[in-house]
């Protein structure tokens, strides 16, 4: 008996000093610098709970028309808008100094190795700040316009240690009249970054300062430097394609859990347009989902990404999404620009890697399981050409399509990414030069002629399109990687990167390698081990100037197109006999809302239809147009989503088609 209370008194204890804990990690602290200067530093916690105040400011008006007993989450859209008023409202109250200054660890709480400092200079002058690194060459370091009220973005901080950030005022000949060394310390990594990156071999001048690592199943995106040591990355883990990059410095993040049954792997229907500062600009809603690539028609344009018909087919369509309303404004289905000759299966094409070239208006893609890319005017919806083992396509419709090799042409199979280099390889104004990690594989569509070649290449073709021809420029072998996988190509420092994702035999234990190149040379100069695999690696640069800006309010945060309830008929609703219905019992079933849209957590495929009974009318929302052909993601647990916009205004009670059978949720949507 003693002992027991003696317990319970050691946890009553425990759980008071955990709370004091909690409260003083929270709260905000003034430090003295060995300057003499001081400076105030929070956290996202504490910035956020100051900033929720604003909800109401910036909210959509339709959040205040929802009344239910579902539990409510804030979008992350507003959340950021609603932070980055806060900051902005303190900057210009001008009690923050260059000696005294406010600094915010993780503002937006979506990037634990980033920080956002604010100060205020009698004159208008230029900042540029740096964390110091390990060595000279791994120094983050940007500059910043002339102003009187500063935002300075901070990236590049070690986590697990104090790190020194250097800030320097500059006049406008760019001299240094003020300068100053703050301490900041950050919280460590997460498990699954620790020891996942081996630098094996480094060039003296590497091509890439700092490589962005994005997607795969087994890593969130992050940034590393030349000594392997990661600088940056996202709280979360996305989708498993990883961040698909925009301009300046902003990128879209793909909800991992938020998906459209498929089928084969469920697509994500909501993404973010957001910035290395964890910064959430607009949420985007697509009904259909997104899937593998995503990339803009011009800086800050709309966005050109990789789709689903979802008629009997996926991955099988080019759309234009409308970067302000969210809406797909012109798509291309793959299906009406090919003949049948393949089209013998659901997952028929697989289309992995989408790019624009605003010159032409054309959209360069790669469709994985017909070893072909292509390149699409997009107004007119035509195939302009094909680029194929010219064998994979005798005697069919497309053979008038396809590029004639010259020379010696090794072609790809199963490839994963095709991106054209904008730069003249050759001289020759006539020409251009697409770049395609081959895969070399043919797993998912056999072909009699595969030449059973051990190794991945990084090939670059030289396409002449009035003459449809394609010759070989160069290629490049690396190990073989089964899936996934890119290659970058950097015109001034004639320098090549595999980034092969996923190999099929790990070196040393790891299923991903980086590997840069001369092109000159013909030689690897730097080689890059990652543990757990990736979906693509890429250039990380993230624009701090633009980061610097404030966010323009406003109330088109939340855009795009879900499922919406449709009128139960009569009929249907009579013979369902909903009063008779048990309650759910499924574990996996859980509920949520955000503002008006409504996510039901549940298993692949298990929930077929959401019904909404009211006391004037009834309406459903139907999820059973696609049924699982792939047993690997049967098992998969993420939320459906559905906008409850149109839902006229009533009383309703939710029930469930759980796998064949009605059931009552006890949960209650008022409007």
């Amino acid at each position: 008996m003693i002992k027991s209370f003696a317990a319970a008194c050691k946890r009553g204890i425990n759980r008071v000093v955990a709370k004091i804990q909690e409260y003083q990690k929270n709260r905000k602290r003034v430090y003295r610098v060995g300057d003499g200067g001081t400076v105030t530093v929070c956290n996202a916690k504490w910035l956020g709970k100051k900033a929720k105040r604003f909800d109401k400011t910036f909210a959509r008006p339709e959040v205040e028309k929802i009344k239910t007993n579902i539990a409510k989450e804030p979008v992350f859209s507003l959340k950021s808008q609603t932070r980055d008023y806060w900051l902005e409202r303190t900057l210009k109250t001008g009690g923050y100094t260059f000696f005294d200054m406010f600094l915010v660890k993780n503002p937006y709480g979506e990037a634990p190795l980033s920080a956002l400092a604010l100060f205020v200079t009698e004159t208008a002058c230029g900042v540029r700040v740096t964390v110091k690194g390990d060595i000279p060459e791994t120094d983050f370091s940007a500059e910043l316009p002339e102003a009187k009220y500063h935002r300075v973005p901070i990236l590049g901080l070690y986590p697990g240690r104090e790190n020194q950030i250097h800030f320097e005022l500059l006049d406008k000949e760019g001299k240094v009249f003020a300068e100053r060394t703050v301490p900041l310390r950050v919280k460590g990594l997460p498990k699954n970054l620790k020891k996942v990156i081996t630098v094996k071999k480094v060039s003296k001048n590497p091509g890439l300062s700092n490589i962005l690592i994005t997607g795969g199943s087994d890593i969130r995106p992050c940034v590393i430097d030349r000594e392997g040591k990661i600088r940056w990355y996202t709280r979360r883990k996305p989708k498993g394609y990883g961040l698909f990059l925009l301009s300046n410095g902003r990128f879209l993040f793909l909800e991992s859990n938020i998906s459209a049954p498929s089928f084969t792997n469920p697509h994500s229907v909501q993404m973010y347009d957001m910035d290395f500062l964890g910064r959430v600009r607009r949420t985007y809603l697509v009904k259909n989902g997104i899937h593998h690539s995503a990339c803009e028609m011009e800086m800050g344009g709309n966005i050109i990404g990789a789709g689903s018909s979802m008629e009997g087919q996926l991955e099988d369509l080019i759309m234009e999404i409308d970067r302000r309303t969210g809406q797909i404004v012109h798509q291309v289905k793959l299906g009406d620009i090919f003949d049948k000759t393949y089209q013998d299966r659901v997952d028929w094409a697989h289309l992995n890697s989408v790019s624009y070239n605003e010159t032409e208006n054309t959209v360069l893609v790669s469709m994985r399981n017909i070893h072909s890319v292509s390149s699409v005017d997009w107004k007119t919806g035509e195939m302009r050409w094909l680029l194929s083992d010219v064998r994979f396509w005798k005697g069919t419709e497309m053979e008038d399509k396809l590029l004639r090799p010259e020379g010696e042409v090794p072609f790809f199979y199963q490839q994963h990414a095709a991106y054209e280099i904008h730069a003249d390889l050759d001289g020759n104004p006539e020409t251009k030069h697409i770049l395609v990690f081959d895969n070399h594989w043919h797993k998912r569509r056999r072909v009699e002629f595969f030449d059973n070649d051990k190794k991945s290449y990084v090939t670059i073709y030289t396409i002449n399109e009035a003459k449809k021809t394609v010759s070989l420029y160069k290629r490049f072998p690396c190990p073989k990687s089964k899936i996934r996988s890119n290659a970058l190509f950097l015109q001034k420092r004639n320098r090549l990167y595999a980034m092969a994702g996923s190999l099929v035999k790990p070196l040393d234990g790891n299923i991903g390698v980086i590997r840069e190149y001369d092109v000159k040379k013909e030689k690897v100069l730097s080689e890059i081990y990652v543990k757990p695999g990736f979906f693509s690696a890429r250039e990380f640069e993230p624009c701090v100037p633009e980061l610097a800006k404030p966010l323009l309010a406003g109330k088109e945060y939340l855009c795009g197109d879900l499922k919406r309830p449709e009128r139960l008929s009569k009929e249907e609703f009579l013979s369902l006999h909903f009063h008779k219905m048990k309650r759910v019992s499924d574990m996996a079933v859980d509920y949520r809302m955000h503002e008006d849209i409504l996510y039901i957590h549940g298993v692949d495929h298990s929930i077929r239809k959401v019904y909404f009974i009211g006391k004037k009318d009834n309406f459903v929302v139907d999820f059973s147009e696609t049924h699982q052909t792939m047993e690997v993601f049967e098992t998969a647990e993420y939320y459906i989503a559905m906008w409850l916009d149109t839902l006229p205004s009533d009383s309703y009670q939710m029930y469930l088609d759980l796998r064949g059978e009605i059931q009552y949720t006890g949960a209650y949507i008022s409007k």
